[in-house]
């Protein structure tokens, strides 16, 4: 697993590659979290995801919890449909705001509604 974070005015983006399993759940989840304690909200461009276990899940719904206890969105961009499979199959997809691009996450921020 790669993670690439770069900073947006609205929100950190974090972009990455590879498979989520129990192997990296922990750098994943943590180099997340650190974004979003240091950003107005965080972005997670999915495109580059492959193999998403129950610990990518997890791993996701831990950082739904710490942004909206803390006031933030937490967006998820380009989710290939492996990803939302699993997420769809558990019931957890309908929990979280996701947009086809990276791009139009930005500009949801950008609303007030958020």
């Amino acid at each position: 697993m790669n993670l690439s974070i770069t900073n947006d005015p609205l929100a950190a983006v974090a972009a990455v590659t590879g498979d989520i399993t129990h192997a990296v759940s922990a750098e994943f989840q943590s180099s997340l979290l650190a974004a979003l304690k240091v950003s107005r909200g965080l972005v997670l461009d999915c495109t580059g995801i492959g193999m998403f276990t129950s610990s990518g899940l997890r791993s996701l719904l831990l950082l739904h919890r710490e942004a909206t206890g803390s006031g933030k969105p937490f967006v998820l961009a380009s989710v290939p449909s492996a990803v939302r499979d699993v997420m769809e199959v558990t019931g957890f997809w309908d929990q979280f705001l996701a947009l086809p691009t990276v791009a139009e996450a930005l500009v949801a921020l950008s609303t007030p509604t958020l």
